[in-house]
This record gives structure tokens, sequence and C-alpha cells, in this order.
């Protein structure tokens, strides 16, 4: 059975995020190598339309795309494709609190020039580091939780130039201050998940995408079963496109034990409740 999805975490080879494709191959071949996957054709060539081949091909009918600082370039170029493909690009623009009143009129331009659904953060892995709850995050915070606005935080050791496991107690400081501000967890908070899923289970405002750690590695299982139990409703898919390749990814997910009956919760209703399409 196909089942339609939402991926929430995709970089499509477009705009800044081609560079991915010139620059990552070997990258994707470990990742494959490790996850018993292929490099598709799309992650080998860089184009978008071999892309939108397999998003069709593994039923994923939109994908969310949380931009990034550290690139360098202007995002705007990503908001084209919502234009060039009604309904199946979500951008997610990134923020950055460091930069002050300046990023939240930014906000204020993204929502009345695009009506976006949310913004993005990498607090541990922009250029300008900063700890989740350094009091400057906090007008912004403030203003997404009062304006509806989702918060994706991309949150793993693998975007920490240091190890630090105080980042987990951090974002617990910051769903404490902010009880009404829905955060997406994406890279599922490895290897605190659990600790992450200990903050779920105590708000409904918090949602995991564990993407690649959800795939037969250290911790995946736990995953699965949060998917089957308590964090039913609060676990989304992703991929991490291009670091996986999205056809073997939903393949896996859709036989990794995860119960028939959450599966299309998983894949599909609680993202698409989550973002209101």
């Amino acid at each position: 059975m196909l089942y339609k999805k939402i991926d929430f975490r995709v970089r499509p080879p477009y705009g800044y995020y081609r560079t991915m494709f010139q620059q990552e191959q070997a990258h994707f071949e470990r990742l494959a190598d490790a996850f018993d996957m292929t490099v598709s054709r799309s992650q080998r060539t860089g184009m978008l339309e071999h892309f939108l081949e397999e998003m069709d091909q593994a039923g994923i009918e939109i994908s969310v795309v949380p931009c990034r600082k550290n690139l360098g370039s202007k995002e705007e170029k990503l908001f084209d494709l919502t234009d060039r493909y009604l309904g199946r690009f979500l951008i997610f623009p990134y923020a950055d609190p460091t930069d002050g009143p300046s990023a939240l009129k930014e906000i204020d331009c993204f929502r009345e020039k695009w009506g976006i659904k949310g913004v993005s953060v990498e607090p541990t892995f922009q250029p300008k580091p900063y700890a989740f709850d350094d009091p400057v995050a906090f007008p912004m915070y403030e203003k997404l939780q009062k304006e509806g606005l989702l918060l994706f935080v991309s949150y793993s050791a693998k975007l920490m130039p240091i190890v630090n496991p105080d980042t987990v107690r951090q974002l617990g400081t910051v769903v404490h201050c902010f009880p009404g501000l829905k955060i997406i967890v994406g890279h599922g908070g490895w290897p605190w998940h659990l600790e992450v899923m200990a903050m779920a289970f105590n708000s409904p405002n918090i949602y995991i995408v564990p993407d690649m750690y959800g795939l037969n590695g250290a911790g995946s299982q736990d995953y699965i079963k949060a998917a089957n139990t308590l964090m039913k409703r609060q676990m989304l898919f992703g991929t991490a496109y291009p670091i996986l390749n999205v056809v073997d990814t939903a393949a896996f997910y859709e036989n990794c034990g995860i119960k028939e009956s959450v599966l299309p919760d998983l894949f599909y209703n609680n993202a698409a409740g989550l973002l209101g399409v």
C-alpha cells in the first residue's frame, strides 16, 4: 500500500541547496552504505525534475523545506518552488534572533509576502551560534507563539562542532517558558531523543521528526516504539533528503514495525493538522 506523505525535512536541488549535490556525493554514498540504501538518480544528478519523480514514487505530496543560514546566499529563491510547483513545497525561512529587531521584521515580511507557516533555526550550527535559551531569542519565540507560527529546530549531535549535552536542557527551558509555541524537532534530537520525547509527553506542542535517526541505527527502535504509543500524534515523517534517498526512506518507514493504524498519522495526518493543509 502506498501511503500519501508529507516529508517534513527536505533540501531540494534548487537555489543554494544545489551546492550539497556538488560537494557531498561521498557523504551520500557513506550513508547509503550505512543504511543499506541506494543513492538515487536525483542525488547523483542534482536535477529537480528527477527529485519530483522520486517524490511521486514515494507518495510524497508535500515537501517541507527548512532553510539554512550558513550557506551564505539569500533564501528567497527557494520560494520560487512554491510558484512553479503549486502545493508541492512549503518553505520555512531561516530566522536568526541574534539579528535583533530586524529578524522580527523579516518574519513579518515573509509572512506578508509568502504566507509562511513557520521558520527554521539551527542555533548550534549557524555562523554565530547561540544557546536555545539565550534571552536574545526570547522576543522571537514570543512572536512565533503569539502569531501561531511554527518553530522548526534542526537538532542533533551532528549539528554541533562540540557535542554538548546541555543543549537538551536549554531546549526544555524554551518549552517551559513558551508553552504555546509549537516546536518541530528535526533530526529527532538524537542522541538525546528520550529527553525530547519526555518533553513531548509533557507538551502536545512538541513534534519529532526522526528522519535518518529512525533508520536501524543506535536508538532507532525508540522512535518506532514511541510512534506506536505515546508519540503517535506527535511523530512526523521526514527523510533529511538529500542525505537519504526519499524512495528508500519511505519504504523503510512503511515496513519498520510501525502499526498500520498509525502509519497514516505518521506519514500525513499529523503534519497536515500542524500545517493546516
